[in-house]
């Protein structure tokens, strides 16, 4: 049976629905409002519950990604669905730890989850928190059931997670306090990590956006951008450029930048992540 529900709640007041799609920690939601006639109109109702998730959500048939999210009405939630209309609670904001490990006296405060994607085997979470005083990335293990931090935001943007194809390294987007964009990798079999910014690229004024692995899970391209809002704030004029394509080993290090015509050509497998909304201009002269 193919699961087309993340989940549903029956309750007094009526049913609600969490239909999947193919695009992960995105929902439609319907409430089919309060039943008083017992079983049989319940049942109508769940009925055209099933009609809408498969005539509105097709895409959601052939998802393979969406089992394990965070809960759309309750973001201190991550939930795992069960077949057919059933869900069961992984992890809850309130088993997290509430300071950094490297940093003690840096504390989250009341902490949501933010951002989720699933190891490639499905046996391990990356999570971004958004914290009330601090923001963090983290690693949950299923089988084990342990936590590991992996990086603290301070009063900065902990973004999405990306893993590599063989579920080794994950790839964290992340915001400082001034707004620019860097991205951090982390190696779970030295678990170690490196991060990548502006300034490791002798240019502190870009912006590293939107990373994703290559097939072989050793090199992580991402979109380059000119933060001209940091330039603003340092009295310095915006300079109109198009973004590019940047690329890095595993250990962020070989740094390589392309417009993105060039990288399109020399890659033809490496497609341009699909999240981007608009595809990346060609380098501009």
């Amino acid at each position: 049976m193919i699961n087309i529900f993340r989940f549903l709640q029956i309750g007094d007041s009526g049913i609600r629905l969490f239909c999947k799609n193919s695009l992960p920690l995105r929902f439609a939601q319907t409430v089919l409002g309060p039943y008083k006639n017992g079983a049989d109109l319940l049942r109508k109702k769940a009925l055209w519950a099933i009609v809408f998730c498969i005539l509105l959500w097709p895409a959601a048939l052939w998802s393979n990604d969406g089992s394990i999210f965070i809960d759309p009405g309750d973001p201190t939630l991550i939930r795992r669905a069960v077949i057919p209309f059933e869900s069961e609670i992984l992890l809850r904001a309130s088993e997290l730890p509430t300071h950094s490990e490297a940093h003690p006296n840096a504390v989250f405060g009341t902490q949501i989850f933010s951002h989720l994607e699933v190891s490639p085997d499905g046996q391990a979470l990356a999570f971004s928190v958004d914290g009330s005083l601090s923001d963090w990335s983290g690693l949950y293990f299923l089988a084990t059931k342990t936590l590991r931090q992996v990086s603290l935001s301070f009063d900065a943007k902990a973004l999405a997670p990306h893993w590599a194809i063989d579920g080794q390294r994950v790839v964290f987007e992340q915001e400082d306090s001034g707004r620019r964009h860097f991205i951090e990798i982390y190696d779970l079999g030295t678990e170690g990590s490196c991060r990548f910014d502006g300034r490791l690229a002798k240019n502190k004024y870009l912006d590293f956006l939107k990373p994703w692995w290559n097939g072989a899970g050793d090199k992580v391209y991402f979109e380059v951008h000119i933060n001209n809002a940091y330039r603003r704030s340092l009295g310095l004029k915006p300079i109109k450029a198009a973004p590019r394509v940047g690329e890095i080993d595993a250990q962020c290090r070989n740094f390589i930048l392309r417009g993105a015509q060039k990288f399109t050509a020399e890659f033809p497998a490496e497609t341009l992540p699909q999240e981007s909304e608009t595809p990346l201009p060609e380098e501009m002269p």
